[in-house]
């Protein structure tokens, strides 16, 4: 648990060491704004782990090319587009919490480098540290139930805004059941660009709409919702027969 926590705060650290001179290289030497200077701290620092990560041994070639079977692969965008639309649900009968990052979120997608960020860049990043690194060391010394759910709470924190904590943690559940079951990112990396990638989609498209049921109307919502719980439960059950 120790190590995993101090992976983490690394990252962090890296993070906003990297924010701090960006920032202020943009008011010293660079013409540009702190929206431009954000967007090249996180990925800057992202680059930075990612090396320490690979050079640690946390992100081997077979965590990063393990064979997945196209009806593995299938199973999990199912279970991962049926998560992403329960986590809107979730989001929207827990709106009364704090959306801290609100306002920098929405700079950081003005910009297609942002978009990238982080849509592409942040989400393998995370995979590689909160399956990679996390939850193989959870892994090594305690039960898979419990190290999943160590890994998920570790994720869920991580993100901070109290808007995005629980449903990162239940999608940590997730990622973290799927990398224990194949012994590979990439899963968790098709998830996680595919809820990141989504989020930016709609935020962009429908910047009135808070939730999907704005865009899609109660009925129409609410039978997709609970179509997605039956596929959760499906493709979980299907994933568990298989091997990655």
């Amino acid at each position: 648990m120790k190590k995993s926590i101090l992976l983490v705060l690394l990252y962090l650290l890296i993070q906003t060491l990297a924010e701090g001179i960006f920032a202020l290289l943009i008011s010293q030497w660079w013409e540009g704004n702190m929206e431009t200077a954000m967007v090249v701290a996180l990925l800057a620092a992202d680059i930075i782990m990612a090396g320490i990560l690979i050079q640690k041994g946390y992100v081997s070639d077979s965590r990063l090319t393990h064979p997945t079977t196209v009806s593995f692969i299938g199973w999990t965008l199912v279970a991962g587009i049926s998560a992403i639309f329960i986590s809107d649900f979730i989001a929207s009968i827990t709106d009364f919490l704090p959306n801290w990052l609100e306002s920098t979120f929405s700079n950081i997608e003005g910009s297609w480098l942002g978009i990238l960020a982080i849509a592409i860049i942040g989400p393998i990043l995370e995979e590689m540290l909160f399956r990679g690194a996390v939850t193989s060391e959870l892994l090594k010394s305690y039960n898979p139930q419990k190290a999943i759910l160590f890994s998920a709470l570790i994720f869920g924190i991580f993100h901070i805004n109290p808007a995005q904590v629980l449903n990162a943690f239940l999608l940590g559940l997730l990622l973290a059941w799927l990398f224990y079951k194949t012994h590979s990112l990439i899963p968790g990396i098709l998830i996680h660009i595919l809820n990141n990638s989504l989020s930016i989609y709609f935020t962009r498209t429908y910047p009135e709409a808070d939730t999907l049921a704005d865009i899609m109307g109660s009925a129409p919502y609410y039978i997709c919702l609970a179509l997605a719980v039956l596929l959760v439960v499906a493709s979980i059950w299907q994933l568990d027969k298989k091997k990655g």
